[in-house]
This record gives structure tokens, sequence and C-alpha cells, in this order.
């Protein structure tokens, strides 16, 4: 499975490098040690920095989540304009070859933004164990983080197993052939 992932990772190389300097600098806001600050390297961490996991709640929340919501949130932005402009739109090589390319590599790198939104599997289940496996902590801040805790806990899973990347190349080929 690590083949398949780090081939994954490989395809989608813009978005895991990006990931990868979101959340090295999420880890130097919140004060963390980074031990390993490669982001393409060709291993299980590949589009991820190797870093101390967070002691707190709070911070651990930040290093699941910080980075995914910035990934997607420019991701999302960079995939609807080369997207909509080529599916709706109907630009094609015929029109103009520029903006076609353009538009193609807007959507490749906005897919590959959104295919690397999740943590790592350790990052999540830290996440999970912080706020839900002891006794202490804001019994509101639980219920308020419940969801995407979940969200983040099973996309890291999806992720881990490539399935996310999946999702997008089906997703893409579906609404142009439909």
């Amino acid at each position: 499975m690590t083949a398949l992932y780090i081939a994954s990772k490989i395809l989608t190389f813009p978005g895991a490098y990006i990931k990868g300097f979101w959340e090295h600098l999420t880890c130097k806001i919140l004060g963390l040690p980074v031990e390993v600050p490669g982001y393409l390297r060709i291993d299980e961490a590949c589009g991820h920095v190797e870093h101390v996991l967070p002691k707190g709640g709070f911070s651990a929340y930040l290093m699941s989540t910080g980075p995914a919501f910035m990934n997607f949130n420019i991701g999302i932005w960079i995939f609807l304009a080369g997207f909509v402009n080529l599916y709706y739109m109907g630009i094609t090589p015929y029109d103009s070859v520029a903006l076609f390319v353009m538009y193609v590599l807007m959507t490749y790198v906005g897919a590959s933004m959104l295919c690397n939104v999740f943590p790592l599997v350790e990052d999540a289940m830290n996440l999970y164990d912080l706020l839900y496996s002891q006794k202490k902590g804001n019994a509101v801040g639980r219920i308020f983080a419940f969801i995407p805790t979940v969200v983040t806990y099973a996309g890291a899973y999806l992720e881990k197993y490539c399935i996310t990347t999946v999702l997008w190349i089906v997703f893409i080929l579906l609404a142009f052939v439909f």
C-alpha cells in the first residue's frame, strides 16, 4: 500500500508540496519542532513534514485541520477556475491553445491540492486521543470539534489508501464524459 500511496503523492505533487509547506508553517506557528523538513520524500510521509505531536487539544486540532483548511480554500478556487472554463464554457484546443493549456493546468493543480487535504493518520489519531480519550478538557469544545475530528480521522485513512486521488480522477472523468 505504501507504493500506491507514494505513487498518488507523486501524481499530485503540486498539492503534496503545498500541503507540506502549510504543515511546516503550522508547526512553526505552534512552536512544534520539525524533525524532517523535506516535503517530497519517497516514503510514507511524502507530502508531510515529520514533527513532534502536539500535547494540547487545540494545537492538535490546528495541526490536523489548519493545513487542510488552507489547501482546500486555495485549491477549490484554482480547480473551479479551470474546471468551469473547460466544462461549462467549453474551451477547447481549437479555440485557444494557450488558454486551454492554462485551464487544464489550473484544473490539475486545484485537484492535486484537493487530493491532499487530510493529515497523516498519526496526527488524526493524536487529535482524537487528546480530545476524546482523556477526561480533561472543555466539553463545549469537544462538541464543536466532533464533526471536524471525525471527518479528519476518516479522511486521513482515505488519503492513506489513495481513495481521495481515485475519487477526484473519477469525478473529473465522469464530468467530461457525461
